[in-house]
């Protein structure tokens, strides 16, 4: 719901008679609620056939069946995680409704619900891991398959597919719906969902027929391991998850068909909503690896200004890929990290959200000010592409002023094929005397220092390494 201040959100939840609880998740969109605030939660609605819990006193305090709970500034959209379990002999289709209102200090109220429903237990079981090979432009089939090992028959299905870029589907199917956004990862290359009607009888196994397989982009880094998961889910529960997906594409293409693999048993009259009781076991991994040898020679993009003291100028950083290779695809190629050393006598005023304090872990991007700053992107940038960080810089000193752009890899030592292109000078008023380079580093002449270690390998992987794999924020991709 939207109110004057900020939008909070809560998932559903399915429960099955004498199934496992569920979590709902109360989100602000956006980076961080900016304030300190009051969450109160009347689970009024749901006591009689569900059990709500949440953290304990002294952050939250309960009066009847409404929990009130008491907390400041958060550094991630989750505001707070509640437990719902069901109560012995909830019956089927009974649903109710958890209020939640966010009172801030600065900011006004919102308020939101959360469905809570019961349903008919049914256990959907993946199939085994797929292990896969091939080089760039490989077509390649993928053996998913579904079981019903509970004691109901599972009316309908739902898959997720969820991959990196070397798992590009090899066709695109009517009853499929295609994006990018979503989930954990936030934003994931290959990310589909297919629904099927059928029903599957317990002890009953089906696999997806109609040559289902993915194609090995063109483009795609080489060697390289590329990975994905694909996930069965009831259509109840997918209807609980789908609001955490951007899945904007409907495919256009023949249908995607299950194939059964035994014949199946009678089918049951039961018609309430369905939801699976052992979720832990609806994975199937799915593993390629890309033989070859093909990289990518990605430069960073010199920028040069000019200026009078006192003005400030939108800034462009970032680089070019110069193929032949696709950049950012995932695998030993996974993420490439922009450092941009600001000269002296400069000030970032406007600083893109996707670039911290190289000087500071696990805080917010966008932070104006710093002398240096570490930006990521996960967007495929493809030969001819450039990625575009936009900022703002104040000119605070007059004469030749310099600093520097420099790409980082990670996870792993990818190596460039053109090392000497990673680092470019930002040169501010170039023209107006001096020698510039007074951006306190060494001057920049040859190769870069090698790579990771340039910043510190500890900073990088430990720490901004595993905060950009959280995060997962978008640069301006310019194609």
């Amino acid at each position: 719901m939207v109110t004057a201040g900020f939008t909070t959100s809560a998932n559903n939840v399915t429960l099955a008679p004498g199934g496992p609880g569920r979590t709902v998740v109360l989100r602000v969109p956006g980076d961080r609620l900016r304030d300190s605030y009051t969450i109160t939660v009347d689970y009024g609605a749901v006591d009689a056939f569900a059990e709500v819990s949440g953290p304990a006193a002294p952050a939250c305090t309960r009066a009847g069946t409404v929990l009130t709970c008491l907390a400041y500034e958060e550094d991630a959209p989750d505001l707070l995680s509640l437990s719902v379990r069901p109560r012995a002999g909830a019956p089927v289709g009974r649903q109710g409704l958890l209020r939640f209102t966010v009172a801030t200090g600065r900011s006004g109220t919102s308020t939101t619900t959360s469905t809570v429903l019961v349903g008919e237990g049914v256990d959907l079981v993946a199939g085994p891991a797929v292990t896969l090979t091939g080089g760039p432009g490989a077509r390649l089939p993928v053996g998913l398959s579904v079981g019903n090992q509970g004691q109901e028959t599972a009316r309908g299905a739902v898959l997720l597919v969820s991959a990196m870029y070397g798992l590009t589907p090899s066709q695109r199917y009517r009853n499929c719906r295609y994006g990018s956004r979503g989930g954990l990862s936030n934003w994931t290359p290959n990310l589909f969902v297919c629904t099927f009607d059928d029903e599957i009888a317990p002890g009953r196994v089906f696999r997806i027929g109609g040559g289902f397989g993915v194609t090995v982009p063109g483009d795609v880094s080489a060697p390289n391991t590329q990975t994905g998961t694909a996930t069965w889910f009831t259509p109840q529960d997918w209807a609980d998850q789908q609001p955490r997906y951007t899945l904007d594409q409907q495919g256009t293409g023949e249908v995607l068909r299950l194939e059964q693999v035994a014949t199946r048993l009678p089918v049951g009259a039961s018609r309430a909503p369905q939801t699976d009781v052992d979720p832990a076991d609806d994975d199937t991994a799915i593993e390629l690896t890309v033989t070859g040898d093909q990289r990518a020679d990605l430069a960073a993009d010199e920028v040069r200004i000019t200026a009078k003291v006192g003005e400030t100028v939108p800034v462009t950083i970032g680089y070019t890929n110069r193929g032949p290779a696709s950049s950012s695809n995932g695998g030993r190629d996974f993420y490439t990290i922009v450092k941009l050393t600001v000269p002296k006598g400069v000030t970032a005023v406007k600083v893109p959200k996707n670039c911290l304090d190289a000087d500071i872990q696990d805080e917010e991007g966008g932070r104006p000010g710093a002398r240096a700053y570490l930006c990521y992107q996960y967007d495929v940038v493809r030969k001819g592409g450039k990625v575009a960080l936009p900022f703002s810089f104040r000119i605070d000193r007059a004469g030749a002023l310099t600093g520097r752009t420099e790409l980082l890899y990670g996870p792993t030592a990818t190596t460039d094929l053109d090392p000497r292109n990673d680092t470019a000078k930002i040169l501010v008023n170039a023209g107006s005397g001096g020698q510039g380079g007074d951006d306190g580093t060494l001057p920049i002449t040859g190769s870069p220092t090698v790579l990771v270690a340039g910043v510190g390998g500890v900073l990088l992987l430990a720490g901004v390494g595993s905060y950009l794999v959280a995060r997962r924020r978008r640069a301006r991709f310019v194609a």
